[in-house]
Formats: C-alpha cells, sequence, structure tokens
C-alpha cells in the first residue's frame, strides 16, 4: 500500500522561513511576536514531519543544511502562490470590472446622475456604461447586464428584484396657477389645461378620493417621453403627474407646486431590475442594485 505524508502547513513554512531569513529564532521571533521557544518547536515539527535535519543550532548562529536548503527554496514558492491566491481571492470578492446598465432617461437624469459620484467613489473598480432608453430592452441583444424598469412587467424567464416604489405627484408651476387660477378643489381642475404624456395613456388619468371617475381636463400639449412632459409643465404649459423622483427637486426648490396630494389616486409605482446573472456571482452587479435600491 502507499504511504501518504501529511503535508507540511504554510503558517510552518512561513515560520521556517522567518527564521532563516532574520538569521536566528530571537530575530524571527521579534518582528514575528512570537516567543523564540515557539519558533524553535515549529521547525522542530516541521523536520519531524518531513524526515529531514533543516537546520543546524548553536547557541549563537543557525546554518541551513543542503535539505534545508532545498526546502527555503520550495517553501519561498509555495508562500509566494499562496499570497496570490490570497489575493485572487479578495480581488474576486471586490467589485471590479465593467458593468452595463439600462434605465429610463428620467430615472437616470434625476436619480442616478445626480448622485452617480456616490458609487463610484465607493466602488472605483467598477466601469459603468448608462443606457437609457423607455423601452423594454433585449439584454443579450444590447449587451445590457441589467435593465430597470416600472411598472407591471411582462412575463418573462429574466432574474428580477424589485427595487422599491416611487409615489406620484400631481404638479403645475406656480406662474402657471398664477396665471390661470389656483384650484381650492380637485373639480376646479377641470379649469385647467393638462401636458398628457403620448404613452402609457395611464399616466393621463385624474383620478381622485371622493370624486366620481377620472376628470377630464383639455389637453395643452402632447410629449412623447416624460423629461419632455416636465420640461413643459415648468414652462407653464400645464398640469401633469409624474413620479416622486422626477421632480423632488423642482418642488423643493418652488419650481413646482403639488396639487392635492392627500386625495390623489394613483398606486405607485413599481421599480424593478431585471437580468441574467445571479447576483451572487457577479458582485458588481450586486453593490449595484443594492445602491440604486437606496436611492428611493
Amino acid at each position: 500500500m502507499r504511504r501518504t505524508h501529511e503535508l507540511p502547513q504554510t503558517r510552518d513554512l512561513a515560520a521556517f522561513v522567518a527564521v532563516v531569513e532574520d538569521g536566528g529564532f530571537a530575530e524571527a521571533g521579534r518582528r514575528l511576536g512570537m516567543a523564540p521557544s515557539t519558533l524553535s518547536r515549529t521547525v522542530t515539527r516541521l523536520e519531524g514531519l518531513l524526515g529531514l535535519t533543516l537546520l543546524r543550532r548553536t547557541t549563537r548562529s543557525i546554518e541551513l543544511t543542503p535539505e534545508g536548503r532545498d526546502l527555503l527554496d520550495a517553501a519561498r514558492g509555495i508562500l509566494a502562490r499562496t499570497e496570490a491566491l490570497s489575493d485572487l481571492a479578495a480581488s474576486s470578492r471586490r467589485p471590479r470590472g465593467p458593468l452595463r446598465a439600462n434605465a429610463p432617461v428620467p430615472f437616470v437624469l434625476h436619480a442616478i446622475a445626480p448622485r452617480l459620484s456616490e458609487f463610484h467613489a465607493a466602488y472605483p473598480e467598477v466601469q459603468l456604461t448608462l443606457d437609457m432608453t423607455d423601452s423594454l430592452v433585449d439584454l443579450i441583444g444590447s449587451h445590457a447586464d441589467v435593465a430597470i424598469r416600472f411598472g407591471p412587467l411582462p412575463d418573462s424567464d429574466m432574474l428580477h428584484r424589485k427595487l422599491g416604489r416611487t409615489p406620484w405627484k400631481l404638479v403645475a408651476a406656480p406662474e402657471y396657477l398664477d396665471r390661470t387660477g389656483w384650484p381650492s378643489s380637485p373639480q376646479d381642475l377641470t379649469k385647467l389645461e393638462q401636458v398628457r404624456f403620448a404613452a402609457p395613456d395611464h399616466i393621463n388619468s385624474l383620478r381622485f378620493k371622493g370624486v366620481t371617475g377620472p376628470l377630464s381636463l383639455p389637453t395643452s400639449v402632447v410629449a412623447g417621453n416624460g423629461e419632455a412632459a416636465r420640461r413643459l409643465v415648468l414652462g407653464g404649459l400645464g398640469i401633469a403627474r409624474f413620479s416622486d423622483f422626477m421632480v423632488a427637486e423642482d418642488l423643493a426648490k418652488g419650481r413646482l407646486v403639488e396639487l392635492f396630494p392627500e386625495e390623489l389616486e394613483a398606486e405607485p409605482l413599481d421599480i424593478t431590475a431585471l437580468y441574467l446573472t445571479p447576483t451572487a456571482g457577479l458582485r458588481r452587479l450586486a453593490v449595484f442594485l443594492d445602491w440604486v435600491g437606496g436611492l428611493l
């Protein structure tokens, strides 16, 4: 039967190398913070394991035997490879590499872009590419790692993760209301004009508690996307409702005012990330989704 030999521990090899390189047990012990007697027992255990004499010891010095010299070279190689593996493992745990994300234009402009420097500071080795489209994309065809989408999703085999929800805000420019008259009740909104979205049409529906059916407002202009609609409302073309993140800064700075916040009936929108690769195997995707979720 073939005999199996126990292999030396890396820490024992490291102790042996330290003793040789520092020229003795006392010197190595001071550098490593270990008692010289502990180092001596370690080398003795290593010699017993290998069945070799590695060091000739005197009261004043140590000297390598030929076998000790051979082991020294081998031990240095083993320790170098072990350190390289440790660096590689640490590197794999550190988010790094390219990440391509696709998100609606307003979400990039108003939620991601203003705080993207925070993500870059936290994860400087992630090379993020942001594509902006409002329609659901083919992740494989577009070479994207993740797509962020709002509202109900079509049936799909893709992995997904709910990032949060965004409430709706019905808003108008103060200058517009000064010109047309400030409404005192939801019913007064019918005297105003509405900036309408070309799609999806449900965004144009204005329902309020205690009011039967959606209100019907004349249309001032139809916008092809959310950002265009926001600009038109800021320019005094009418009222419209937007996701909270789109108009939060405008409301805070008084560029827009919110109308009947306690009475508007509009279910908050789900914000979902769609992806193909499990986040457990792609650290850069996992930390990006955690960060985006924290914006909401």
